[in-house]
């Protein structure tokens, strides 16, 4: 029993070297196919991995397949979707900003903190990304990046113009984000004289 305990330790110590050597030497297209695949195999419906890279690059490959319509996307075309939808509230954005704006929100999605959870839908409808992150995280801009008269009521008309002020996310534009995101954004906020 001890002798195939051990065999069966070494068994798994290999197959993880194996695997670990393989994946460093993998483009990220195929690590995303790879982690589909095992998800799509294992049949799992709502499983989702999140591997953080050496060189910072984010892979998350995710099988949703719920009947909430959610489906698999990958970074890239969720933060397009983000970018598009902060994009909107331009015409609000302080003059001293506008010329910097898609550079700061390309920087906040960076994040350790904040990439960890605004590429996760959750139980939101009809997006790409955590709209709720991004509306707290807009909110903590509010006073800087944004002008005096930018509202919750406001923003969300420009965010949401199909349903106006009444859309949900009018109160996510009012509250923070959780502790350890408001402080990775605080920090890179002060680090780049912001505020």
């Amino acid at each position: 029993m001890l002798f195939r305990l051990s065999s069966l330790m070494l068994f798994w110590r290999r197959v993880l070297t194996s695997t670990s050597l393989i994946l460093t030497m993998m483009t990220t297209e195929e690590k995303r196919a790879l982690l589909s695949g095992i998800l799509q195999g294992a049949n799992l419906e709502h499983a989702q991995i999140n591997l953080i890279l050496a060189e910072g690059a984010t892979v998350i490959s995710s099988n949703n397949q719920t009947n909430d319509n959610k489906s698999t996307i990958n970074n890239h075309q969720a933060k397009d979707a983000i970018m598009d939808y902060v994009g909107r509230l331009k015409p609000m954005v302080r003059d001293s900003y506008i010329d910097c704006y898609d550079q700061l929100w390309t920087e906040i999605l960076e994040l350790k903190e904040v990439k960890m959870q605004v590429y996760d839908i959750g139980k939101q409808q009809d997006t790409k990304f955590n709209r709720n992150l991004v509306a707290q995280i807009i909110h903590q801009l509010a006073a800087t990046v944004y002008l005096p008269n930018a509202n919750t009521v406001k923003m969300a008309q420009y965010l949401e113009p199909s349903k106006g002020g009444d859309h949900p996310v009018r109160q996510k534009l009012g509250e923070s984000p959780e502790k350890t995101i408001k402080k990775s954004v605080d920090e890179y906020l002060k680090k780049y004289n912001i505020g």
